[in-house]
C-alpha cells in the first residue's frame, strides 16, 4: 500500500477529457474524492462547509424534539449573567413537535397504489385486439339479442349488460378492467421490493427529514444475491454538487459520510491484509484529531477501532465504440473496440468497415478513507438505472428533494416556526416571574388581642392556634377586655 498522507489539501476535479481507461484507474478517483473532501472540510474561520450543515440540521432537529439549547433564553433574562435570582422551570414547552406530529402524519396518509401500465409492441397489440372485440360486440348487439332469442344459442363473448354504450364508457371500460397478466406480474414485483425493504418505515423517516430539515435523502441500489435495496440516507451525512435543482437532478457528485467498523472494509476490498487494517486505523486516528464525523466516539474504546469513509458517486461519460464491418456476403458485423479506436479514413475506405460511437453519461462508484489516499474502491457502477429506457442518461444511486431550496439554500417548516416557539418560551419563563413575584394576600393578628383566650382545650391560645382557625374556617378569635374588666388595647 501506499504512504499515507494525512491532510486536507487543495485538489480540483480531474478533467473530463480523458480517455475512459484513464478514468477507470485508482488515481482518478483518488483525485476525485480528495476534491469532494477539500470543497466540504477545508477550514474556513474553523469551521467547514459539512460541519455548518450538520450543526444546522442538528439545531432544527433538536428543535423538532423539543430539546433546545436553553442558553438562548438565560442570556436574555439573565442580568449581567446572573441567574442566581430566577428560580425557574426552564424545561423548553413542547409546541413545535405536536405540529411536526401532525404534519408528518397527514404526509404518511397520502397512501398510493401502484399501477403498472404496458407500453411495448405486445401488450400494445394484444391490448387493441382485445379493445376491437369489444368495439365488435357493442356494435353487434342488438343483432346478436335477437340470434340468441331466436335460436337459443349465447353468441356473446362477454356478458351483454356489462357491455359499454359509448366511446367513454369504452375506454373507462379498458382502464378498470382489462389487466394483463405481465402488468400485474410488474405491480406484484414492486411491492414485493417496497415490502422486502421496509419502504414504509423508510418514507416516515423521509416524510419527517422534510418536515424538519427540508431536505430528504435516499439509496437504491442492486446488489447481487439481494436485489434491489432502498435504504434511508440521514441528509446530515450528505455531500453533494452544488445545485439550485430542488430536486438534485443537475448535481455531479454525490458522497455520503459513515463511520464504520474497521472489520466493514474487508467486505468493500477483499484483497487487504492485515497490515493494510493496521495501518488504515492507525492513521484513521489522525482523522479525529482533525475533524471527528463520528460525534460521540470521541474516546478510546471506539475510535481505535472504526474508520471513517467517504462513499461516493461521480457523474461521466463513456463512449461505446464499434467497428462495423461489411462481409463479402453481404453479412454486417459489429466488433466492439475501446474509445481509442480510431482508424485513418484510407483504411476505413479499403476495409469496407466503418467506426461508430455514441456517447452515454455513467456514474463510477467510490469508496475512500477520509483524510488520506487510501481508496479502496473505484469501478464503474454497475446495474445504471436509466429513465424510460433511455440508453443515454443515467440515474446516481442517491435520489434527494428539498421542496423550499433557493439558491441552494435550504427553508424547512420547523425553522419557520422556530422564531414563534422562542416567544412562547419566553413568553411561559416571563409569566413563571410574575408568578413569582405576585404577593398573597396578608393576615394581620395581633398578639395582645388573643391574651387571655380560653377556648376550653385547657391550652393557652397563641397567634399559631389563630392562623391555624383562620386558614381553615377564616374565622379569628381575641377578646376585647381582659379578665380585669379593662378594655383590651389590642
Amino acid at each position: 500500500m501506499k504512504d499515507v498522507n494525512i491532510n486536507i489539501s487543495s485538489v480540483g476535479f480531474p478533467s473530463q477529457f480523458v480517455s475512459d481507461a484513464e478514468k477507470k484507474t485508482a488515481e482518478f478517483g483518488l483525485q476525485i474524492g480528495q476534491a469532494i473532501q477539500y470543497e466540504w472540510f477545508r477550514k474556513d474561520s474553523n469551521g467547514c462547509r459539512y460541519y455548518s450543515q450538520w450543526r444546522d440540521f442538528n439545531r432544527l432537529r433538536l428543535y423538532a424534539r423539543g430539546e433546545q439549547s436553553i442558553a438562548k433564553y438565560k442570556n436574555e433574562l439573565a442580568v449581567d449573567g446572573d441567574l442566581s435570582y430566577l428560580n425557574l422551570d426552564w424545561t423548553p414547552v413542547p409546541i413545535i413537535p405536536k405540529f411536526v406530529d401532525i404534519v408528518v402524519n397527514g404526509m404518511s396518509d397520502r397512501l398510493f397504489k401502484v399501477k403498472a401500465y404496458a407500453q411495448d409492441a405486445l401488450s400494445q397489440s394484444k391490448r387493441s385486439k382485445y379493445q376491437e372485440m369489444i368495439e365488435g360486440q357493442m356494435a353487434a348487439k342488438d343483432v346478436l339479442e335477437i340470434v340468441q332469442k331466436n335460436t337459443g344459442f349465447d353468441p356473446f363473448i362477454m356478458n351483454p349488460d356489462e357491455l359499454p354504450a359509448s366511446d367513454e364508457e369504452l375506454s373507462l371500460y379498458m382502464n378498470l378492467n382489462y389487466k394483463p397478466a405481465i402488468e400485474i406480474a410488474e405491480e406484484e414485483a414492486i411491492d414485493t421490493m417496497f415490502a422486502e425493504n421496509h419502504y414504509n418505515d423508510i418514507r416516515k423517516r423521509l416524510d419527517y427529514d422534510m418536515m424538519v430539515t427540508g431536505m430528504a435523502v435516499a439509496k437504491h441500489e442492486f446488489l447481487r444475491g439481494a436485489g434491489v435495496k432502498v435504504s434511508y440516507v440521514d441528509p446530515a451525512n450528505v455531500v453533494y454538487s452544488y445545485t439550485e435543482d430542488p430536486h438534485f437532478k443537475d448535481c455531479f457528485y454525490w458522497g455520503e459520510i459513515k463511520t464504520v467498523p474497521i472489520t466493514e472494509l474487508m467486505k468493500i476490498d477483499p484483497s487487504l491484509t492485515k497490515e493494510d487494517l493496521e495501518k488504515i486505523s492507525k492513521y484513521s486516528q489522525s482523522w479525529y484529531d482533525y475533524f471527528n464525523v463520528a460525534q460521540f466516539y470521541e474516546n478510546d474504546i471506539f475510535y481505535r477501532d472504526t474508520c471513517t469513509l467517504l462513499y461516493f458517486n461521480y457523474k461521466s461519460t463513456n463512449k461505446m465504440v464499434y467497428k462495423k464491418k461489411i462481409k463479402e456476403n453481404g453479412n454486417i458485423s459489429m466488433i466492439e473496440k475501446d474509445d481509442n479506436f480510431n482508424p485513418p479514413d484510407e483504411m476505413i475506405e479499403e476495409g469496407k468497415f466503418e467506426k461508430i460511437e455514441k456517447t452515454i453519461d455513467v456514474w463510477y462508484d467510490g469508496v475512500m478513507v477520509m483524510g488520506t489516499n487510501i481508496i479502496l474502491k473505484w469501478e464503474l457502477a454497475k446495474n445504471m438505472v436509466r429513465p424510460k429506457s433511455s440508453s443515454q442518461h443515467a440515474i446516481p444511486n442517491y435520489v434527494a428533494v428539498a421542496p423550499r431550496m433557493y439558491k441552494g439554500v435550504i427553508e424547512s417548516l420547523v425553522r419557520r416556526m422556530i422564531p414563534y416557539a422562542d416567544l412562547i418560551q419566553m413568553t411561559h419563563l416571563k409569566l413563571q416571574q410574575v408568578i413569582a413575584r405576585t404577593v398573597p394576600d396578608g393576615v394581620y393578628i395581633d398578639a395582645d388581642g388573643l391574651n387571655e383566650v380560653d377556648l376550653g382545650t385547657g391550652s393557652a391560645y397563641n397567634p399559631e392556634d389563630a392562623l391555624r382557625l383562620y386558614f381553615q374556617t377564616g374565622s379569628v378569635i381575641g377578646r376585647s377586655y381582659t379578665q380585669e374588666g379593662d378594655y383590651n388595647q389590642g
